[in-house]
């Protein structure tokens, strides 16, 4: 209910000024005291949502202190309403729609409270469990996923595979064995940059298991392999014995929060393979323009690190040098394609292995919360395990200097990239890893390829003496306005704003001097571009931040890439303009 609240309030409320921070004229309802600050939303002409939080935000970031009290009509009392009738009065008031609404987002945002729900359970039965405590820990513990997202944990697994807490599924600390098949030698494509393409097969699965030498094992998520298996043209395959069927043998393995990336421990790649099955937004196969894309921006940040540019000296990327899939010689362009897009996969550089796991945490957990709902973060600061050992809140002192150093690894080399190189990244809190040295910032870690564009007003610059496929390029390039709306959502909305949220728990104050803190570290950053910035240059002068519509996306069942942004006020630009009432109950 917080996430769904969340979309509504940063994509409908505030844009379309139908949220205030006030107490409606009826009361008859709800309860006698209610602590904190009330929050109205006047959804349509007849429904109106109220919830009690503990700050106002010009961008819409709270703590929720209370229960959701919704009101139909004029004449109606204030009730709680359960999650399926809040989503269904929502949908059935939506009177800025323009057209119907996606029939199927009810089902996923009940399909994701299921999945939330199991995911808390496991949670709060081994309160052992230190999300902040490594890598791989930190990869399989985002509890509640996308805080501003309708359906954070939506996975539309095929019904035959769900269980309880399936081995594929990161939060229940999951090791699965990978499933494998055997191809004919005739039909692999292996493509690698600074490495002989050989060198790919033995990272992409145990080649030991396959036949013979003019054989070649590539490995699958077990749900992959299960929906690869169900098409006609793979079981006709398999009879005839041209595809080999070898089961879960593949390495044990550590699904990512990503679902379709896996840690295998010891070695220096991810395995980043297909998985179609809706996430959150999209069906995450590899598509094989992106399979292109990938390499692409690999020589790409090769070059560009190789420069030396002072404004990337934070910055540590992840190589993804090679691909490899299997195709049959004799099939169709589609067929080639269906099956490249099913048996494609990315190796990732395991930076484990430069940095110790214990040093690298996934930023989305990092200011994620744990099964009581308190920030994760606080206690890490200050050296405990978990919140519940952790007596006092670090000094406000202490988490303005740690956040502080936070955004000198994160700022200045994401506005680096985009306004001296053209390379727009996209820096939110899932594409994010700390590197700290005893809980201290160090560096980002900035990954996922095949996200990356570059603007086609100095980032196509990089392409020169690429041979690029007409669909791959269409793919990688952005105009400016589209690279910038995409940086500052994900590291001004997505990232920074979480994370103020997270520090400023219990102490709402506190945020109004965290984001002083970020307007001085983006004007540190725009001294230091040395190159025209008039994006940057309207931020600092409290322009409006670009906020990526999840859930009308969702709404209308577009796909990701056909997301919209809608305009926020500036953090910076209210409290210039008053000071803020703040409460905590």
């Amino acid at each position: 209910m917080h996430a769904l609240l969340n979309c509504i309030i940063k994509e409908v409320a505030i844009p379309d000024g139908t949220l205030s921070y006030r107490w409606p004229d009826c009361l008859e309802g709800l309860p006698e005291h209610l602590y904190g600050m009330p929050l109205l939303i006047e959804w349509s002409t007849t429904l109106t949502l109220l919830v009690m939080v503990d700050r106002r935000s010009s961008i819409g970031n709270h703590y929720y202190l209370s229960d959701i009290y919704a009101r139909a009509g004029v004449v109606s009392q204030w009730q709680v309403p359960g999650m399926a009738s809040l989503v269904n009065a929502l949908l059935e008031h939506c009177e800025w729609l323009d057209g119907s609404p996606n029939g199927e987002l009810v089902d996923q945002i009940l399909q994701s409270q299921e999945v939330m729900t199991s995911i808390v359970a496991h949670a709060s039965e081994q309160p052992s469990l230190d999300p902040l405590k490594d890598y791989r820990s930190s990869e399989q513990g985002l509890w509640f996923g996308h805080p501003n997202h309708p359906t954070p944990k939506a996975r539309q697994w095929p019904a035959h595979l769900l269980q309880d807490k399936p081995p594929y599924a990161p939060e229940f600390s999951a090791t699965a064995a990978l499933h494998q098949f055997s191809f004919p030698l005739e039909g692999l494509n292996a493509q690698a940059n600074r490495m002989n393409a050989l060198e790919v097969l033995p990272y992409v699965a145990d080649q030991r298991k396959s036949e013979n030498s003019q054989r070649v094992v590539l490995g699958m998520h077990p749900v992959q392999a299960a929906l690869f298996k169900q098409d006609a043209r793979v079981a006709e395959m398999i009879k005839e014995g041209v595809i080999g069927d070898l089961g879960k043998t593949g390495w044990q393995a550590a699904p990512t929060a990503s679902m379709r990336t896996w840690y295998v421990d010891g070695q220096p790649w991810f395995i980043k393979g297909s998985l179609n099955v809706r996430i959150t937004n999209c069906v995450r196969k590899n598509a094989w323009y992106e399979q292109e894309s990938t390499l692409i921006i690999d020589r790409i940040m090769h070059r560009l690190l190789q420069r030396k540019d002072n404004a990337l000296e934070a910055l540590y990327v992840a190589q993804e040098p090679a691909t490899i899939h299997w195709q049959p010689v004799n099939g169709d362009e589609e067929q080639k394609r269906w099956f490249r897009e099913q048996t494609g996969v990315i190796l990732r550089e395991n930076f484990c292995q430069r940095y110790a796991s214990q040093n690298c945490l996934l930023s989305a957990t990092l200011f994620a919360r744990d099964a009581r709902l308190a920030p994760m973060i606080l206690p890490f600061i200050d050296g405990a395990m978990t919140s519940a050992q952790q007596e006092t809140l670090p000094t406000e002192h202490r988490v303005r200097h740690w956040f502080q150093a936070y955004l000198r690894t994160l700022v200045a080399p994401v506005m680096g990239l985009f306004f001296r190189h053209g390379v727009v990244m996209e820096p939110h809190l899932q594409n994010c890893v700390l590197i700290h040295a005893q809980g201290e910032p160090q560096k980002m870690l900035l990954r996922d390829f095949e996200g990356v564009k570059l603007t086609s007003d100095k980032g196509v610059d990089w392409l020169a003496g690429e041979a690029l496929d007409p669909r791959v390029e269409a793919s990688m390039i952005y105009s400016r306005e589209q690279g910038w709306s995409r940086i500052a959502y994900c590291l001004l909305v997505n990232h920074i704003a979480e994370a103020i949220l997270a520090l400023s728990w219990q102490r709402p104050a506190l945020a109004d001097l965290l984001w002083e803190d970020t307007l001085e570290e983006l004007l540190r950053v725009r001294k230091t571009l040395d190159v025209a910035a008039p994006e940057l240059d309207a931020l600092l002068k409290g322009g409006s931040l670009p906020c990526k519509t999840n859930f009308k996306l969702r709404l209308m069942a577009k796909p990701d890439r056909q997301a919209e942004y809608v305009l926020l006020p500036s953090p910076w630009q209210l409290n210039r303009v008053m000071g803020r009432e703040v409460a905590y109950g």
